[in-house]
């Protein structure tokens, strides 16, 4: 797929990850494909054109109070648009608050829920569902320009943007990348495009403008026909570096917020030609625009590496905090939504009512007519600007207006600002509540969650009277506060929670994780009916590798009402030769309002292996030795790269394979010895980064420490997280003196070496 610039088909790609299956089997009768599914009547879907700055405070634009930063674009926008006045960025910090508007859960619900603590972002999940992905069922064309931060710096990846909801990317793959205002390369989809004009530190091409034009290229070719324009700036996210300083170079300023307000007034201009195009091609009046920011301003390194004081320009407004607060200051933002086809007498009004990044996504799903997953948390502020619409049950169960709002915070980096605005706690874990005017914020002592509730400091604000949050209040409102801290639990799921399984297109294959060699078990295929009219004559096929049997469930005509679901159980029997990483893949057809042919396509991996073992017990390893290892780094930043750290019972140590200053090449691997043969049916692995798991791990027993069998092998995909979690591989039970883990290569970057933080064995 390298070099591939066309736009991405989900549907396609989900047909094609099945590879070559040998064992298939049906529910329900077969008939011949005669139609696709039928366009919406009535008035054209809407474009959307969403500008999403990075690092924007609340009192930066004119419209929010600024009197010195000129944007001249956006107030008008303002003036003429809706103007909210309590909306809040998903995080007081750029990943997470990015995946609440891309997924519409809030962190205590989403996937990424704090900045990437290493070099490699945190990605999606390969199944997750965001506003693009909905989009895209309802027949858009989106677009990703700019900073993307949920995948490596590469163009082969689950978590890349054009498997996750949008046909074109432009930009930045990564975080820090996203920091260079003049890279040497970007990305057109899964093509790395070079940038001579920037390269050896050059400036030749400044990016923002780059993204831009890619932007009206966009509206350009897809005019004719619904689109979504996701402009994701890195304006004005440090540094501040710009091509010039405009109207601001002969004001008495610092170079640093020169370059800040040259910035913000440059990305003002940037608005101002995306709506003129819109004008041009006599489409603005069927645009919604949705103008954001990410979170807080910043303070950091600027022009210079001159650090930005963001009180220069009063860039908070009246609110505390600044990035990485959990006060106001830190997650209230700017935002602005401009729909002149649609606004009527909302035209020039403000909203006071408190709403937030995750209800973007059931907005825009409103707009499309598409379906919403249960698990969201937001709900559809249509009612808000669009003067014909009504609220509606999409809008949230309990309404908008009852709702909490929730945040957590698990930040590792500070600022002195920011520091000092919450009390020296900016490293410490946090979270936050808003229900009504009442806002809770509770601090830990450290990072760590699962402290006992008495540990953490909680403080409460009456927003109404108290806007710059400087009574804390909780000491006379007790009752009040411990509702609060209600709510803040009653909001949080921990990440190793399963979330329920659902797809845009309605097909959900639900399979067991292990899958044992040898035998049989059920699969379970559901199809859930998205839409307003009934599915009928549905058939159902899964497919599995060669050599696997698949016995379907009995045939059924059953139809699947709007709003009902029906399950398929199928029988898989798995070779006793099976091992490692499989798929499954489902295929439904079925009748739409009785006579119109739809075909949806999932798929499921699972792994063929014995499963882990229930009631087991870990083995003793006292007196065992953990000294030998193919090759050992002890460049290991303080934390180890002894095998002896592999089993030290300290999360923190770990063992390296060498990599400095020269790296062993694969394979790697790691071994205990037992003093006398042990009983062992069970190993749990844990790595320094579950981006750097083995592509494919033996474990090998033996007696005398040459003569070694292979009682597992596991394959892996990548991690879908930068944070570790456990590992089992369980077998068959042996007895043996040594226990081997090996492996032949790693999705670790550079393929050269092999992380474990601890193992255990189990039997």
């Amino acid at each position: 797929m390298q070099g591939q610039t066309a736009p991405f088909n989900r549907r396609a790609f989900l047909a094609a990850g099945g590879g070559a299956m040998g064992a298939a089997a049906f529910a329900s009768a077969a008939w011949t494909q005669t139609s696709a599914h039928a366009a919406s009547a009535g008035r054209r879907l809407p474009n959307i054109v969403i500008v999403l700055t990075d690092d924007l405070g609340y009192g930066t634009l004119g419209s929010y109070g600024q009197e010195q930063i000129k944007t001249p674009v956006l107030d008008k926008l303002a003036a003429e648009g809706v103007r909210y006045t309590d909306f809040y960025a998903g995080a007081a910090v750029c990943a997470p608050s990015r995946c609440t508007l891309l997924t519409g859960m809030h962190t205590g619900h989403a996937t990424v829920r704090q900045n990437p603590t290493t070099t490699v972002d945190d990605p999606f999940r390969p199944d997750e569902v965001t506003f693009g992905h909905l989009l895209q069922s309802r027949g858009y064309t989106t677009a990703l320009f700019g900073k993307w931060g949920f995948s490596p710096d590469v163009g082969e990846h689950f978590s890349h943007p054009n498997l996750q909801g949008f046909d074109e990317f432009y930009g930045y793959l990564t975080h820090i990348h996203a920091h260079q205002y003049y890279p040497s390369y970007l990305w057109h989809n899964h093509t790395r495009v070079e940038i001579p004009e920037n390269k050896n530190n050059a400036q030749g091409v400044y990016a923002p403008d780059l993204m831009l034009e890619r932007t009206l290229d966009f509206i350009d070719t897809n005019k004719d026909h619904p689109f979504l324009a996701l402009v994701s700036t890195n304006i004005p996210h440090a540094p501040q570096h710009v091509p010039d300083y405009g109207p601001y170079a002969n004001e008495p300023w610092g170079e640093g917020e020169k370059a800040h307000a040259a910035q913000i007034t440059r990305m003002d201009g940037h608005v101002g030609r995306i709506v003129a195009k819109l004008e041009e091609h006599g489409i603005a009046d069927d645009t919604v625009l949705i103008f954001l920011s990410d979170n807080g301003p910043h303070e950091e390194a600027s022009h210079g590496g001159i650090p930005l004081n963001p009180d220069f320009f009063d860039d908070n407004g009246p609110l505390r905090g600044y990035k990485r607060n959990l006060h106001e200051g830190g997650i209230r933002t700017p935002a602005i939504i401009w729909a002149p086809g649609y606004m009527g007498h909302t035209a020039g009004t403000e909203v006071s009512q408190p709403l937030a990044f995750w209800d973007i996504l059931p907005t825009l799903a409103d707009l499309a007519d598409a379906p919403v997953p249960p698990f969201v948390d937001g709900g559809s502020i249509r009612h808000t600007f669009d003067a014909a619409a009504q609220p509606t049950d999409r809008d949230h169960r309990p309404p908008l207006a009852d709702r909490p709002l929730y945040w957590w915070r698990l930040e590792p980096h500070s600022t002195s600002r920011a520091n000092a605005a919450e009390g020296g706690s900016v490293t410490r874990a946090a979270e936050a509540v808003r229900r009504g005017d009442w806002k809770a914020i509770r601090f830990a002592p450290g990072q760590d969650r699962t402290v006992p509730d008495s540990q953490w400091d909680l403080r409460l604000y009456n927003l109404a009277t108290d806007i710059g949050e400087d009574r804390n209040v909780a000491a006379e409102n007790a009752s009040l506060a411990a509702a609060m801290l209600a709510l803040m639990k009653q909001e949080w799921t921990e990440p190793s929670v399963p979330r329920e399984k659902w797809s845009v297109n309605g097909l959900v294959v639900d399979a067991p994780a292990y899958l044992p060699p040898g035998q049989a078990a059920q699969v379970t295929v559901r199809l859930d009916n998205h839409d307003d009219k009934p599915y009928t004559r549905i058939e159902v096929q899964l497919q599995a590798p060669a050599g696997w049997t698949v016995r379907a469930p009995r045939r059924s005509r059953a139809a699947v009402r709007p709003g009902g679901s029906r399950e398929f159980v199928f029988l898989v029997s798995v070779p006793s030769n099976a091992s490692g990483s499989h798929q499954l893949t489902a295929t439904a057809k079925y009748l739409l309002d009785h006579r119109e042919v739809v075909t949806a396509t999932a798929t499921a991996g699972v792994v063929a292996v014995v499963p882990p073992l229930e009631d087991s017990e870990r083995v003793p390893t006292t007196g065992w030795t953990f000294t030998a290892s193919s090759s050992t780094d002890l460049s290991g930043n303080g934390r180890g790269g002894r095998p002896q750290h592999a089993f030290d019972g300290n999360t923190d140590t770990f063992w390296h394979s060498q990599w400095t200053p020269t790296q062993v090449p694969p394979p790697h691997w790691i071994q205990a010895q037992a003093p006398v043969a042990a009983t062992v049916a069970e190993v749990q692995f844990l790595l320094r980064s579950d981006l750097e798991r083995p592509r494919t791990l033996d474990v090998k027993v033996s007696d005398d420490g040459s003569n070694w069998t292979t009682v597992a092998t596991r394959g892996y995909a990548n991690g879908t997280s930068a944070g570790p979690t456990w590992n089992t591989v369980t077998f068959p039970s042996v007895r043996a003196a040594y226990v081997r883990l090996e492996t032949n290569g790693t999705y670790e970057a550079s393929n050269g070496h092999f992380v474990v933080r601890e193992i255990e064995f189990w039997r």
